[in-house]
C-alpha cells in the first residue's frame, strides 16, 4: 500500500526496535503509535518474528523489478532524469557532499545489511520519500549514531524523489555503471567538505565520470572501476579475502584524504622503506594485493593490473607530478597527550564502529550474501604486512574517514586509541613471516605503531595468525 512500508522479510530485530520507537514517542506516527502501545513485549517480539519469516518481496506494489520490467528498462540509456539521479545517489553517493552511497550501508541493491539498516528495495516510493523527510525535519529519531539524520539532511527535494523513486521501483541487483557514469556528471573545482581534516581548498578534482574516453581505452578504465568496486567478483585469483579496493580508498578511489588513486599515480616510481627499492605503480598495485587484499601478486602485464592503472592514469588527467599533491593518502592526527590505550579504543569502536564492523570487528554481510561493512580483524581481514596494521595509518584514515558520512568527528585521542584497540587483534599472517613471530617482528614491525608480536591480554599477537596460502 502507498505510504505504508513493506513489512514482510524485514529483520525482526529491527522490527521489534521500530515498535518500541512508536510507543515511546521516539518515532512518530498516528496510526501506529497507539498500536504500539497496546502491544506487550512478548506480543511485539511474535508480531516481529511473524512478519520476519514471510518472504520479502511480494507481486505487487514495491516488488524487486525483473529483467523486461519497467524499472529494467528506466535504468537503460533511455531512462528518465530523475531516475538517473536516484541511481548515482543509491550507488555512487554524493562525496563532495559527504553522502554515500546509499548501498554502502544497506548493501548491494538496497537488500539490507543486519538488523540496523533494512532493505530498501520494493518498499513504496511515497513510503520512503515519508521517512526521509521525517529525518530531514527531525520528526523521525536521527537513529543511531545520527547517521540518517545527517544524511538526510543533505538531501535536496529532488534528491529524496529520485532515490525513493529507484528503490520503490525495484533497483537492479547490479547497476548499470555506464549509465550511472553518463548520469550528473561531478563538475571540476569543488570545494573541500566542510569540517574535514583537510586543506582549506583542493588545487585538484578528478575529471567526471562522463568524460571517459571511448573506445578500447574507455573500456578498460571502466573495467578498472569495477575491479575497484567489486575486487572479489573482478580479480578473484588474487584475493585472500572479501575487502575491496574502495574499503579503504573511498568513492571509488576518487575522495581526497582517503588515499585518493589520482595523488598515488602521479607519486610513483618512488622508493618504499617497506621492500627497500624503487617502485613503479604497478608494483605499488601488487603489493595492495598481497598484504591488504590478502592474495597474491597480479603478475607485471596482468589484464587486472592494466585496468587498474589505466583507471588511475584517467583519473589523474591534468594532475602534476608532485609526491605531495594535497589530499593524498590520509592526514596524519597529532600525537595524543595521553598514550593509545586499547580500553579507551574498545569504548570509541562500540559507540562509533560496532554498528557498521559488528562487535566482533567480522564485518557484514548483505542480505543478498555481499559483503557491506568489511572485517578489521580475524581471518576474513587485511594481513599483518598491510598498511592499516599500522595504528598511525589507521588512525589517520579513521579520523579523516570514519564513521561514513562523519569524517573528523572524533579527535585525535579518540583515533589513535580505536586504531590502537582496532590493531591489538589477531589477523591473517604477514606473508614476509621469517618463521617466529619475534625474527618477524625484529626485521619488519620494529616500531611504535606495530601491535604484532606484542602481548595483549596474555595472547601474543602474529602467534595465532593463519598463515598466507
Amino acid at each position: 500500500m502507498l505510504g505504508f512500508p513493506r513489512l514482510a522479510g524485514l529483520p525482526a530485530a529491527y522490527l521489534q526496535q521500530q515498535m518500541r520507537e512508536f510507543a515511546n514517542g521516539r518515532r512518530a506516527s498516528p496510526i501506529m503509535m497507539p498500536i504500539a502501545r497496546a502491544l506487550s513485549p512478548r506480543q511485539i517480539e511474535a508480531l516481529a518474528t511473524l512478519y520476519a519469516s514471510r518472504a520479502g518481496r511480494s507481486s505487487g506494489t514495491g516488488t524487486l523489478a525483473g529483467p523486461g520490467s519497467d524499472a529494467d528498462a528506466r535504468s537503460g540509456a533511455g531512462h528518465s532524469a530523475t531516475f538517473a539521479l536516484g541511481e548515482r545517489l543509491a550507488n555512487r553517493g554524493r562525496w563532495n557532499d559527504d553522502v554515500p552511497a546509499c548501498v554502502q550501508c544497506h548493501g548491494m541493491g538496497g537488500s539490507g545489511v543486519g538488523s540496523h539498516f533494512p532493505a530498501l528495495v520494493g518498499q513504496p516510493a511515497a513510503y520512503l520519500q515519508g521517512q526521509l523527510r521525517a529525518w530531514q525535519n527531525g520528526s523521525r529519531d536521527p537513529g543511531p549514531m545520527g547517521l540518517m539524520g545527517a544524511i538526510a539532511r543533505k538531501l535536496s527535494d529532488a534528491d529524496v524523489a529520485a532515490v525513493a523513486d529507484y528503490f520503490g521501483t525495484g533497483a537492479p541487483a547490479v547497476p548499470d555503471l555506464q549509465a550511472i557514469a553518463r548520469s550528473r556528471p561531478i563538475p571540476a573545482g569543488l570545494p573541500a567538505q566542510a569540517g574535514a581534516t583537510q586543506p582549506a581548498a583542493r588545487t585538484f578534482n578528478p575529471p567526471p565520470d562522463a568524460a571517459m574516453p571511448a573506445g578500447e581505452m574507455g573500456q578498460t578504465v571502466r573495467l578498472g572501476e569495477q575491479i575497484f568496486d567489486n575486487t572479489t567478483q573482478y580479480a578473484p585469483g588474487y584475493v585472500g579475502n572479501r575487502l575491496r579496493c574502495s574499503s579503504c580508498h573511498l568513492d571509488a578511489g576518487r575522495k581526497a584524504n582517503s588515499a585518493p588513486l589520482w595523488a598515488a599515480y602521479v607519486a610513483y616510481p618512488a622508493y618504499r622503506s617497506k621492500n627497500h627499492h624503487v617502485n613503479t605503480f604497478a608494483e605499488r598495485l601488487q603489493g595492495c594485493f598481497v598484504y591488504s587484499m590478502n592474495g597474491k601478486a597480479p603478475p607485471l602485464g596482468d589484464p587486472i593490473l592494466v585496468a587498474l592503472e589505466s583507471y588511475s592514469y584517467w583519473l589523474a588527467t591534468g594532475a602534476p607530478i608532485d609526491p605531495n599533491l594535497p589530499g593524498r593518502g590520509y592526514p596524519k592526527p597529532a600525537r595524543p597527550h595521553l598514550p593509545a590505550n586499547f580500553k579507551r579504543g574498545q569504548q570509541v569502536f562500540i559507540q562509533h564502529c560496532a554498528l557498521c564492523h559488528g562487535a566482533d570487528g567480522a564485518g557484514q554481510n548483505a542480505e543478498d550474501g555481499s559483503m557491506a561493512f568489511p572485517a578489521l580483524w580475524g581471518d576474513g581481514s587485511f594481513n599483518w604486512g598491510a598498511g592499516m596494521a599500522g595504528i598511525g595509518n589507521a588512525a589517520a584514515f579513521i579520523q579523516a574517514n570514519m564513521p561514513l558520512s562523519q569524517g573528523g568527528t572524533l579527535n585525535d585521542q579518540q583515533a589513535w586509541d580505536v586504531a590502537t584497540y582496532m590493531d591489538s587483534h589477531e589477523r591473517p599472517q604477514d606473508p614476509r613471516f621469517l618463521g617466529s613471530v619475534q625474527a618477524t617482528r625484529a626485521k619488519f614491525h620494529d616500531s611504535v605503531d606495530s601491535m604484532y608480536g606484542r602481548r595483549v591480554n596474555g595472547h601474543l599477537l602474529g602467534g595465532g595468525s593463519v598463515p598466507v596460502h
